[in-house]
């Protein structure tokens, strides 16, 4: 019977009392790290490292660099599909930086184009 498996051996971590046998943790006591790391802890781990590297980068206007990131992402979309190219780069991207800077409350883009559409 070579097909059958035979059990892989078990380690066990933890205590033991004089007798030899497991002592259980107390129930308050943090059960044993078993080292295994899942993709969920991998990906809040990885954001939360990216957050903390954009508020150290661009204290005050995180938002401003996320709108950025989002119009870039959403111009790369639109030159996929062949529309505009660099124009819809450079207009997509301003306009996130904008909403950015909007949700920082450092609007100089918005600023800037009420100046040029007022009537003086």
């Amino acid at each position: 019977m070579a097909d059958e498996k035979t059990p892989r051996p078990k380690i066990e971590l933890g205590e033991k009392d004089e007798r030899g046998e497991r002592v259980q943790p107390a129930a308050d006591a943090q059960a044993a790290d078993d080292g295994s790391y899942t993709v969920g802890e991998a990906v809040r781990d990885g954001s939360a490292r990216l957050f903390a590297w954009v508020r150290r980068t661009f204290p005050g206007h995180e938002h401003a660099f996320w709108g950025g990131v989002l119009g870039f992402v959403t111009a790369i979309l639109f030159l996929v599909l062949g529309l505009f190219k660099a124009l819809v780069i450079v207009v997509l991207v301003i306009v996130g930086v904008a909403a950015g800077q909007a949700l920082d409350g450092d609007s100089k883009i918005m600023d800037l184009l009420r100046r040029l559409f007022s009537r003086n």
